[in-house]
């Protein structure tokens, strides 16, 4: 599969010079058993004890040795080994944003508090910080490179002409991508389904992050050497924006776009959580009034599976590895972040001790590893979230 090159001038306008379509019919999806799709999954218990006690993840990112994340109870962001053993944490106050971002390559973790930018290192250690006026959703791709998502919209702006990405090298603004009119755009922010994790999705160790826009089906790669696209998803009309009846500011004026999705409730918004692994795509289609559904598109077969209505079979343990039952924390976060290897999800440890002990009464059992075994049966009953690592195959 090709990738074509978003042109990098400094101060210019990117344009795509070519693309890769894939066309999807969701209603042909197939849903698949674990085997399927899967080679392997890891249910990894993070270690509950009283300084490691956390509410639920919001986002997480993966180094070589790490689960870094930020978390719903405290706001503080949290550090434990791969192995589950908690290491330590970074306490923040209510007033510092909740987006952290991690420079792989120097090994920091930053956040932001205003225009303030505080930095540590992985031992939870404080270490510079700066004025950072740069505003917008930030990712550090490579070394001292970094990608952000900016869009403000309000009749109070300068009726002027800024960019939703913004490309910097050493600091140094390399490229500005795809314009819009701060003053008199089509779309407000208000007009845009906000989905619950931050505006990139990492992929690997920090070398390149998916991104996708509201209102468009194309999934863009942003790498240190600039920024790429890499496929525009093609729905069946049924499913497919009206562009131009949606952008119709007499029947659909900025501010009420979400009238269009009443008139048209099957219509997809946008396509959210994109992460390429290999020959594996996995995506969301997401309508504006109901509950998204979540795909792997496999490239090499040209099939497309229903992710999130996986069997269980021997190879998992007979256990859903995807945490789907009301209140469901993947039915909205879906994947919270993929390395080279594994794509990582969550799930309550009360909701995988459950179903132990349902398939225990039932006769259905299989080959545990030592440790998953001694968790399931263990009688912590307020034990920290499990992270689920699925090892997709090849």
């Amino acid at each position: 599969m090709k990738l074509f090159l978003i042109t990098l001038l400094t101060f210019s306008i990117g344009s795509v010079t070519g693309q890769t379509k894939l066309r999807i019919d969701p209603n042909g999806a197939e849903v698949p058993t674990f085997s399927e799709l899967f080679e392997e999954v890891k249910f990894i218990p993070l270690e509950t004890k009283k300084q490691s006690i956390f509410g639920s993840i919001k986002q997480l990112f993966v180094t070589k040795d790490l689960f870094i994340f930020t978390e719903t109870q405290t706001n503080n962001i949290m550090i434990f080994y791969r192995n589950g053993k908690f290491k330590t944490k970074i306490d923040r106050d209510i007033y510092s944003s909740g987006s952290i971002n991690i420079d792989f390559e120097n090994e920091r973790i930053y956040y932001n508090k205003g225009y303030t930018s505080y930095s540590f290192d992985y031992e939870g250690k404080p270490l510079d910080i700066i004025e950072d006026k740069r505003i917008g959703s930030r990712y550090i791709v490579g070394k001292n490179d970094a990608v952000y998502y900016d869009k403000r919209v309000n009749k109070v702006l300068p009726d002027s002409i800024s960019h939703e990405i913004f490309f910097f090298k050493d600091g140094v603004l390399e490229a500005q991508l795809f314009p819009y009119n701060m003053k008199n755009d089509e779309f407000l922010l208000e007009d845009t389904y906000q989905v619950m994790h931050s505006f990139f999705y990492t992929i690997g160790n920090g070398t390149q992050a998916l991104f996708t826009r509201p209102y468009h089906y194309t999934i863009y790669n942003a790498k240190s050497a600039g920024v790429e696209n890499i496929c525009q998803i093609v729905l069946p009309y049924e499913l497919s924006l009206n562009e131009e009846e949606l952008n119709n500011s007499k029947h659909y004026p900025a501010g009420s776009k979400s009238s269009y999705f009443k008139d048209h409730p099957n219509h997809i918004q946008s396509i959210t959580f994109p992460y390429l692994m290999g020959n594996n795509l996995f995506f969301k289609l997401q309508p504006s009034g109901v509950i998204s559904d979540s795909y792997l598109y496999r490239l090499d077969e040209e099939r497309l599976f229903r992710v999130d209505q996986v069997k269980t079979d021997e190879k998992s343990y007979y256990l859903n590895v995807l945490n789907i039952l009301m209140p469901s924390e993947f039915v909205n976060k879906n994947f919270l972040v993929a390395d080279e290897e594994y794509i990582y999800t969550i799930m309550p440890a009360d909701a995988l001790k459950e179903q132990y002990k349902n398939n225990k009464s039932r006769g259905l059992t299989a080959e545990y590893p030592e440790d998953l075994l001694k968790f399931l049966t263990g009688r912590n009953k307020n034990a920290n979230y499990v992270i689920v690592a699925l090892k997709p195959k090849k």
